[in-house]
């Protein structure tokens, strides 16, 4: 079969597709991009080959599946992407997907079950990974602010730190009857490692978070990467339990004057760091197309620690924010406004203006709509 293009990648109205096109297309793949948005960071991007609008997968399935098929029928790519939740639902009807399609995810319940952060703290207690103190209840509690979670959500929607009994027991009567997590508070700094496990092969990278766009976690916008052999053996050790395949990436708290470690969510899929381990050496989205499309990779990698990249636009938001809450400081104002010692931008390349110009309208877009500047 001749094909139109090597790949089509989902989901692509941010920095996270963004480095998946830049990645690929730098290999001399052929890449589509593919989102609910018509104009955004990639489609705007000199690096896609093409791209197409699809209809709310979250909202409207069977029409963009629809869509989906009819675009991999015109375009017969090699392999389907998805880069986020979306993948939950390509992977509910992959098999009226054609056979031959590569969509390097795992099943359905798996990353069902891996997204829940209750079944996914359960799954690391088994596994011999650290996790938080669990509590049952309010009333077990005796030392504040403790961890309150949704069992879905990602960019820290869902996730609170409430300081008094009053607050938690607020936020008890708010989720009455949602699937909830409650746990301790641990002291340190997130980590997260982004990782591919795949028939014998494994790589993973660590980075800390410099900068992060919600108080107590979430996204970050600026990142390090560091070496913590602990973390990347605990990632393992959890997805060997459920002899995972794919890419992943798996957050952590750690205090390292503490030697306290504890599991916060894993996340079956890339994650909005993948800009970082790109920049050190360690190029997932590539190692990931080449262990889908010939089941092995020999390259050598060579990760280069202290590498540091940031997400301007998320900056930006992340300014904002603070500055309408007034809850920054000048120390973290001076790093926000800082360009200086990044190696990589998630979202800015000299040659390829247009597309953080495609994102900065995307976002915009949002905020007018939503109100929100999370989007």
């Amino acid at each position: 079969m001749q094909h139109k293009c090597d790949v089509i990648v989902t989901y692509c109205w941010n920095r996270v597709g963004y480095n998946i096109v830049r990645s690929l297309s730098s290999h001399g793949l052929s890449v589509w991009a593919a989102d609910t948005s018509e104009k955004n960071i990639c489609s705007m991007s000199k690096f896609t080959s093409g791209s197409f609008v699809y209809p709310d997968p979250f909202t409207n399935e069977d029409a963009f599946i629809s869509c989906l098929l009819a675009k991999i029928d015109e375009l017969t790519p090699k392999v389907l992407l998805p880069t986020h939740d979306e993948s939950v639902v390509i992977m509910r009807h992959r098999d009226k997907f054609p056979k031959d399609l590569i969509i390097p995810y795992e099943s359905e319940n798996l990353l069902l079950t891996l997204a829940n952060k209750v079944s996914s703290t359960e799954l690391a207690d088994k596994a011999g990974v650290p996790i938080p103190k669990v509590y049952s209840s309010s009333e077990e509690v005796l030392k504040y602010p403790v961890v309150f979670k949704t069992a879905i959500g990602n960019s820290a929607k869902g996730v609170y730190f409430p300081k008094t009994k009053e607050e938690l027991q607020a936020l008890e009567v708010e989720h009455e009857g949602e699937e909830t997590l409650l746990e301790e508070w641990i002291g340190g700094t997130d980590y997260s490692v982004d990782c591919v496990r795949w028939d014998g092969f494994w790589k993973a990278s660590v980075y800390h978070a410099l900068v992060t766009k919600t108080d107590g976690g979430g996204t970050t916008t600026q990142r390090e990467i560091v070496n913590i052999p602990e973390l990347e053996k605990y990632a393992l050790m959890l997805l060997d339990s459920v002899d995972f395949h794919g890419v992943c990436g798996l957050d952590f708290r750690y205090d390292e004057q503490a030697g306290q470690c504890a599991f916060i969510e894993v996340n079956a899929r890339f994650t909005g760091g993948l800009a970082t381990p790109i920049a050190a050496g360690f190029d997932i989205p590539w190692i990931v197309y080449k262990l889908a499309t010939e089941g092995t990779f020999t390259e050598p990698i060579d990760v280069k620690i202290g590498t540091k990249t940031k997400w301007i636009l998320g900056d930006v938001i992340t300014l904002v924010g603070r500055l309408i809450s007034f809850k920054f400081s000048l120390t973290e104002m001076k790093q926000v406004f800082s360009f200086k010692g990044f190696d990589a931008f998630d979202d800015f390349r000299k040659d390829d203006i247009k597309a953080i110009l495609g994102e900065m309208a995307y976002y915009f877009y949002k905020l007018i709509k939503n109100r929100k500047l999370n989007p």
